[in-house]
């Protein structure tokens, strides 16, 4: 008798799954060094001037699950009540609205504080109250995520004003504030040309994995995922170096991607009542997550190591605006 597939228990069970890594090694210390340095300036100690942390890596890197996990860990930042029984959040976490200007990421700080910003406020003045609100309300950290998104263009002028924003942050007169800024690669732009905003931060890659550098590690993934989480099976098809290298390019080298991409495939199978992961369900799955046409799909296209899964729809997207003469 056939063994009945539980889908809806495969996805549960599959979700829970963390791979922990070097790397989260390496972020939690950055992370315990800004926990630290906050405890010793909050005893009246000194301090170190690097305050901030920013986490740099493509999207589906893996960044924001890792410090969501870490900073779930520090109980100095948890949510609590005073004993007025006010809640007290020393961490706050934001992301930043689009468009998104620096007057409208105060507005969401304020907001993710339960305060609401005073209306007819010039730039500076909102930054004043922000800063005043900040310290009264409690928080001793802020994590900003996607918070290239800030930057509204990449004029000198605009980078400058995001530089000065963030500095200012951490310069709380009396209530050294600690921030975790995380993002795409475009998030670099803020630590160049400010020497001063480099002096005060900490910054750590997320680098992305490399066939055949990262072989073990893409079978172990498949492996856990598939066998471990799924309780599935693995078809011939998907047990050569050919596929991890094709998973490898097909996630675009993206940690995060790579677990999606092997997860999604084992609920496509199961959902089909198989408890055997296909390359098939790769392939299919791969075309429902970047709308490539079948000659493109880096699991069956002959020229796959040439395909740049960014550029999926190149094929069908309207061509740029041509420049007017200048």
């Amino acid at each position: 008798m056939a063994k009945k597939i539980n889908a809806d228990a495969i996805r549960e069970r599959s979700r829970q799954r963390y791979f922990e890594t070097g790397r989260d090694k390496v972020l939690k210390t950055r992370i315990d060094s800004l926990r630290n340095n906050a405890k010793a300036m909050a005893k009246g100690r000194r301090g170190s001037q690097r305050r901030s942390l920013f986490v740099i890596g493509e999207t589906g890197s893996g960044k924001t699950t890792s410090i969501k996990r870490i900073l779930a860990l520090v109980p100095e930042w948890k949510t609590y009540r005073d004993h007025y029984g006010d809640e007290v959040t020393p961490l706050i976490r934001i992301r930043p609205p689009k468009p998104c200007g620096m007057k409208a990421l105060a507005m969401r700080l304020l907001k993710a504080i339960k305060v609401p910003a005073p209306p007819r406020m010039t730039d500076p003045e909102l930054y004043v109250f922000l800063e005043e609100q900040l310290r009264e309300r409690g928080v001793k950290a802020i994590w900003i995520d996607e918070m290239q998104d800030v930057l509204r263009s990449n004029t000198p002028k605009a980078v400058q004003e995001v530089q000065d924003t963030l500095k200012t942050l951490i310069q709380i007169e009396g209530w050294p504030i600690h921030t975790i800024y995380s993002g795409v690669p475009a998030l670099a732009t803020f630590l160049q040309g400010d020497r001063q905003l480099a002096r005060r931060s900490y910054v750590m890659r997320y680098e992305p994995i490399e066939y055949p550098d990262d072989e073990q590690w893409i079978e172990k993934i498949v492996q856990a995922v598939v066998c471990e989480d799924c309780g599935m099976t693995r078809a011939d098809d998907t047990l050569t170096a050919v596929f991890r290298e094709r998973l490898c390019r097909a996630a675009s080298g993206a940690f995060g991607s790579l677990v999606e991409l092997v997860q999604e495939a084992c609920f496509r199978a199961a959902d089909l009542g198989r408890s055997q992961v296909k390359l098939s369900d790769f392939t299919k799955v791969y075309a429902d997550m970047v709308g490539c046409a079948r000659g493109d799909n880096v699991f069956v296209a002959t020229n796959w190591r040439e395909i740049v899964p960014a550029n999926a729809l190149d094929d069908i997207a309207p061509p740029p605006p041509k420049r007017g003469r200048g």
